[in-house]
């Protein structure tokens, strides 16, 4: 059985703080919690990089990833240049707590030619690797509709620090081919969003209508089956915005998060760490 970890994206927990999503995402059992930009400024209000790293190492978690980032492709060289230094603070507390991935934003094809599109694409994430590896933090780019278009920026690119991260809902909203999944490159594959959703037609489905695993209509055991024959040893996060499940108790909402992970894995032969 393939290994991957489990992970849980702050977003699944949005109203509660950095320290609360830490502490419940151990109990419940997780290995790695993904860092929400909004509470990671709070909390770094208040306290430093060190004391961050010192709660994470009681609770033993690991931070595979810190999201979100947008808007560097289709803006304007000075409004790129800004951007960027105000990504620098958090690559900076990225590499002390060993970050390994930020995830990017995609902007779908900006109402341009898709070569067009590509080309800009290419020099933007060829330009923001070039920051990012300085802080041995490498890029997940997030795709938000159907993914053969990102599959063929990505190899463009052709840079080792940049790849994709599959977020399962919005693969179902975008084409929900499987075939999509399996031209993924194997090397290009970082980082995994795992969730489930509605059985809504997909032009109707928003971010709401999210839900935890094997809730939904997601094929999950085969997108997991997929992964796993591409030798995926990463994270599989769970990253649910749903304001149902905002209103649980924080320990109960990542108790059931993890579960139902655990659940949808081992209908697909695969172990989680």
């Amino acid at each position: 059985m393939n290994e991957m970890m489990s992970c849980i994206n702050e977003a699944t927990t949005m109203p509660y703080t950095l320290e609360q999503d830490i502490q419940a995402a151990s109990k419940a059992g997780f290995k790695g919690v993904e860092l929400w930009t909004d509470k990671l400024k709070d909390f770094l209000l208040k306290k430093n990089k060190g004391h961050l790293k010192s709660l994470l190492d009681d609770f033993n978690l690991s931070t595979p990833s810190l999201c979100p980032f947008g808007g560097f492709i289709f803006c304007t060289e000075d409004e790129f240049n800004k951007r960027v230094k105000d990504l620098e603070y958090f690559l900076d507390v990225a590499n002390y707590i060993g970050v390994e991935y930020i995830i990017v934003c995609a902007e779908g094809l900006g109402n341009r030619s898709f070569e067009e599109a590509k080309r800009i694409y290419v020099s933007r994430l060829r330009k923001l690797s070039s920051i990012t590896s300085e802080y041995d933090v490498r890029i997940a780019l997030e795709w938000f509709h159907e993914l053969q278009p990102a599959i063929e920026i990505i190899k463009a690119v052709d840079d080792e620090n940049v790849g994709l991260v599959i977020d399962t809902f919005h693969w179902y909203r975008g084409d929900g081919r499987l075939d999509s999944l399996i031209e993924v490159p194997s090397d290009k594959l970082f980082f995994v969003h795992i969730n489930d959703c509605e059985g809504l037609p997909r032009e109707k489905l928003t971010d709401k209508n999210r839900l935890f695993c094997g809730r939904g209509v997601i094929p999950l055991t085969d997108i997991l089956r997929i992964f796993k024959e591409k030798g995926y040893g990463g994270y599989l996060s769970v990253e649910i915005f749903r304001e149902e499940y905002w209103r649980m108790d924080i320990e109960e909402l990542a108790k059931e998060a993890y579960r139902t992970l655990i659940e949808v894995a081992f209908k697909s032969s695969v172990s989680i760490s």
